[in-house]
């Protein structure tokens, strides 16, 4: 890529609105949050952008980023955790354009231009909110079902992270399962703009059964008033697809019938791949047939293990956090494709981690807030047509 970045664009005129060529032709899209450690440098970088490519789209933002805000900004300089962005790649990886959004009303764009050099901006936007609901069936998977409804990819992943420690929208999804969710919508400039925060949602499945969150205080409960955090995430990653389940199966490359003591996860490489509850790093290398493979030792006798790996961002004894980026989905080792091999442990025995109970966490709705609780919840719920889920609290 040629050119420097143009640092003082904004949002204005044909070319912000106009059709990128690319936009017919293969492409990749990642949307992620931002983890512990992330720069804007290694946003792009761990997520397969070469080096140099990196370093320009990286310094482009930082300096719109640093004129904006009138302080110091880097391309190294930490982000805040759980920032929003997007990132999308050409098929043969080269960057095409990207998104963060370190809060709703500082977002910013960067884009490839037809002569390789790259723009970059900051969205002027007037913002509102509007509470707003949506109703929608289970057809194949929660991205195509919310698509189908008529909302964006983004409320499906947000969805995913309210409920990551009670449901997997992979495994535990069946046709005819269905969901209400009650949220924000932003508007900019009295456009829909995205969303804000998902303020209550019911799920309706055969499998899991009747599933409540329930926004109160920055935190989600469900209807008894019990916080949905849990010590382990029911999966490590965004997943498309469980590839290969738990248990005896043909091995696809030795074609010999062996126990596969995990779950393989399809996903495209640079996939981030998360901890799924903190822990201590015993081992992050190459072993034999998984590849750079993570092993991480938890509390109550549990470990996980991360294999086929393309990278790795931590080192054996480094402390980790739940849901904290330890390495990116590859097909490193003994691999047909990129996917993630996950394994499970307790007391050192195997388990399938689709079947596993997750350790339901001791945080509640304290008393004195109880009431408010259940007046936030009962309206949540009224919006949404169920009014019976906080009855059993006001006995």
């Amino acid at each position: 890529m040629n050119g420097p970045a143009d640092a003082s664009d904004s949002e204005t005129g044909d070319e912000a609105g106009a059709k990128p060529e690319w936009e017919d032709e293969g492409f990749v899209e990642i949307s992620e949050v931002t983890g512990p450690d992330d720069t804007l440098y290694s946003l792009l970088s761990s997520n397969e952008v070469d080096s140099s490519s990196a370093e320009e789209v990286a310094s482009g933002l930082a300096a719109v980023i640093q004129t904006t805000s009138g302080k110091p900004f880097r391309v190294h300089s930490p982000l805040k955790p759980e920032s929003r962005y997007s990132l999308t790649l050409d098929g043969k990886g080269r960057f095409l354009k990207a998104t963060l959004e370190l809060d709703e009303s500082r977002v910013f764009h960067a884009m490839r231009k037809p002569d390789g050099s790259i723009r970059c901006w900051k969205e002027d936007v007037v913002l509102e909110y509007k509470t707003e609901a949506v109703s929608f069936p289970i057809h194949n998977n929660l991205i195509a079902s919310v698509l189908r409804a008529g909302e964006q990819g983004n409320l499906a992943t947000m969805l995913s992270d309210v409920f990551k420690w009670d449901i997997d929208f992979q495994s535990e999804l069946m046709a005819g399962d269905r969901c209400k969710i009650l949220f924000e919508r932003r508007y900019a400039d009295d456009r829909p703009s995205g969303y804000g925060r998902i303020l209550c949602s019911v799920f309706y499945g055969r499998k899991t059964g009747k599933k409540t969150a329930i926004l109160f205080n920055g935190r989600y409960y469900d209807e008894t008033g019990a916080e949905l955090k849990r010590n382990l995430l029911r999966t490590p990653l965004t997943t498309l697809r469980v590839t290969s389940k738990f248990g005896k199966r043909l091995h696809p490359i030795h074609k010999v019938w062996r126990k596969h003591n995990g779950v393989d996860y399809g996903a495209p490489t640079g996939t981030p791949v998360w901890s799924v509850a903190k822990g201590v790093v015993t081992f992050a290398g190459w072993a034999r047939g998984y590849g750079r493979y993570v092993c991480i030792r938890h509390d109550n006798g549990i470990e996980s293990r991360y294999g086929h790996l393309s990278r790795m961002f931590v080192r054996k004894g480094q402390i980790v956090k739940q849901h904290q980026r330890i390495g990116l989905v590859g097909a490193s080792g003994e691999a047909t494709g990129p996917h993630l091999d996950f394994q499970l442990l307790v007391n050192g025995k195997h388990v399938d981690p689709l079947k596993v109970k997750m350790i339901r966490s001791v945080q509640t709705v304290r008393a004195p807030l109880m009431p408010r609780f259940i007046a936030v919840a009962n309206n949540g719920l009224a919006r949404l047509g169920d009014l019976r889920l906080t009855k059993q609290l006001q006995q």
